[in-house]
């Protein structure tokens, strides 16, 4: 929404919403568009909880009076999207937009737009961000302008095949939602919640922007904040063929985000964009006033706008975030194997500071937060380079953490030379590929296998370079194999790893036969393979993708009670393994059976 027109948006958005009433959060809906019971967290009890979806030009041709009227509120359209190959950087707009756009306007629908990005770096971003806000100029959008930030999921994606920090990539979104937000709309981002937990920090987005969370699930069990879910690919609304995306909205509060502040101990007060009304701009305590509260120490404060005379039914609730200012001065004092030591200036009103280290060598960001002046970030790997940053923390009154801007990076390096950071980064019933983190100014990497028999660990193979992969082949399936990792540097004595700890993926499973000779049941039995139990699926979908349900044996034959009868069901089995922390390890699914139940 611009700021411009936001109080006109607020009037709209409000208006739409009155035409009809919309469900209220509860612990448990069902969705007309999918038929199925979601549960909602709890912490949207007291928020209106309203369906939308989310389109581009595969959805096709869409009559949105006939959506509106099956009951759906807003729809976020794609306006654009980078290319996901590697051989360049593309910007592409979307087809339909244009026509999405003015259509579901008319139609009376609350419209919002996104940009489905592939951006490595934060240039990128902003073009991205730019070519969006290029696209939009001149429409009344009433919904966020979000930033959609996922993987193409192949290796020869541009995203997927830059393998980015969780520090960069955060950067990226930030990027593109500052530009979004400077240009006066309401940003959001839009992700998985797998790549929000394993490719962003969520907590320095969400303190400024909204997030748009896709699960695709009955309950998400995602802690961080998000005002919308994306629980479904596979909606089906009136007005339209095939599949559509549904979201859940969880409104609350209208509130418009006009940034941050730095604090000073003091009273802050904020210039907001003109008021327009009708194409009449408003003055300030004749036609309005603002009135402050919480602007003082930091957090969130509020600004209230209340119309005056003709105008005393105009309000709308500005925020914005009250930080500690930029950390200054920050020196690398010294390193041991696994740790930096730093210095800074003391920042006002800071109560602790967050140290980011990333690592150079290794795709490996490691953050701690300390007390005071001075510090100390553990848990490094050794022997690697790092390029380091502090930034300045305050907690506000209900125990929020707020971030300040991050300060001018330093460099340091970690002493050492053992290997950390070992693991199966594949995982197969005959073989094992390990990989480690790199140390800096290796020349190669020695890999030992224990033979019981012997009782020692025995070379077995030698990378060089900056390879930290090693295939080991010839393995028993669902076996336990133990191994270590040494480094080779010139005229260094290295130390050898610690002892890692794995297990090969059981054998696939060989179906036996699949009946249902009484009602609502069906009996299932399978052949044994070497495992420590078996978990098993029945479903009335073949892809098993939803309206499934999971369970686990150590038989080889079980019955299943089905939900429905007369009805067609699918079934599958794995095995697994316990490694030695307990954690199961899965071989691959057998074949899909299907059966027809009494």
């Amino acid at each position: 929404m611009k700021k411009i027109s936001k109080i006109i948006s607020v009037m709209l958005v409000f208006a739409m919403l009155f035409q009809a009433p919309c469900a209220f959060a509860s612990v448990k809906t069902k969705s007309k568009y999918t038929g199925i019971t979601y549960t909602h967290a709890s912490r949207f009890d007291d928020k209106d909880l309203i369906y939308g979806m989310d389109i581009s030009h595969h959805n096709g041709k869409i009559n949105f009076k006939k959506v509106k009227k099956d009951g759906i509120k807003y729809v976020f359209v794609r306006v654009g999207y980078t290319g996901y190959t590697k051989s360049g950087f593309s910007l592409n707009y979307d087809k339909k937009y244009k026509t999405y756009i003015k259509d579901a306007t008319k139609a009376g629908l609350m419209v919002g737009v996104y940009w489905y990005s592939q951006a490595k770096t934060v240039k990128e971003a902003k073009k991205e961000a730019n070519a969006l806000l290029k696209a939009i100029k001149g429409y009344e959008l009433t919904m966020p302008v979000v930033f959609d930030y996922e993987f193409a999921d192949t290796r020869a994606g541009r995203l997927d095949s830059a393998k980015l920090s969780k520090t960069k990539m955060t950067a990226n979104a930030l990027a593109f939602l500052n530009t979004v937000s400077n240009a006066g709309y309401d940003a959001c981002i839009y992700a998985s919640e797998n790549f929000f937990l394993e490719h962003l920090y969520p907590n320095d987005i969400s303190q400024s922007y909204k997030i748009w969370l896709a699960n695709y699930s009955k309950k998400t069990n995602y802690k961080g904040n998000y005002e919308f879910w994306q629980h479904t690919s596979r909606g089906r609304v009136k007005g339209m063929k095939g599949n559509v995306d549904i979201n859940f909205w969880y409104k609350g509060e209208d509130a418009t985000f006009i940034g941050t502040r730095v604090y000073t101990g003091q009273p802050i007060q904020c210039d907001i964009a003109p008021v327009v009304v009708n194409g009449i701009e408003l003055v300030k305590d004749v036609d309005y006033t603002l009135t402050y509260s919480n602007n003082v120490n930091i957090g969130k404060a509020r600004i209230t706008l209340k119309g005056i005379g003709k105008y005393k039914d105009l309000k709308q609730i500005y925020t914005f975030n009250i930080v500690p200012n930029r950390v200054s001065g920050v020196k690398y004092i010294s390193s041991t194997d696994n740790s930096l030591s730093l210095t800074w200036n003391e920042v006002l009103g800071a109560q602790s500071y967050v140290i980011t280290a990333e690592s150079l060598n290794n795709d490996a960001t490691f953050k701690q937060t300390v007390y005071g002046a001075s510090g100390t970030i553990d848990g490094l790997i050794a022997g690697n380079q790092y390029i380091i940053t502090v930034c300045a923390q305050g907690i506000d009154s209900s125990n929020k953490a707020f971030l300040g801007e991050v300060s001018n990076y330093v460099s340091g390096k970690t002493t050492g030379t053992k290997i950390s950071g070992i693991k199966a980064s594949e995982r197969k019933n005959t073989s094992l590929t390990l990989s480690w983190y790199l140390i800096d100014g290796c020349e190669s990497y020695n890999i030992f296998k224990y033979d019981a028999q012997a009782n020692e660990y025995q070379f077995i193979g030698q990378t060089f370079n900056n390879q930290n992969t090693f295939k080991v082949i010839g393995l028993k399936a669902a076996s336990e194999y133990k191994f270590k990792v040494r480094a080779n540097k010139a005229n260094v004595a290295c130390e050898e790893s610690d002892v890692f700890s794995t297990v090969t993926t059981p054998k696939r499973v060989s179906n036996k036969s699949v009946k249902s000779r009484s009602r609502r049941k069906i009996t299932y039995s399978f052949k044994k393979v070497n495992a420590t139990g078996y978990e098993y699926q029945w479903s009335t979908h073949r892809n098993f993708k939803y309206n499934f349900k999971t369970k686990t044996t150590k038989s080889t034959r079980v019955t299943i009670k089905t939900a429905q009868s007369r009805k067609r069901y699918y079934v599958r089995v794995r095995a697994y393994k316990l490694d030695e922390n307990k954690n199961k390890v899965y071989g691959s699914w057998s074949k899909v059976k299907r059966v027809k139940v009494r």
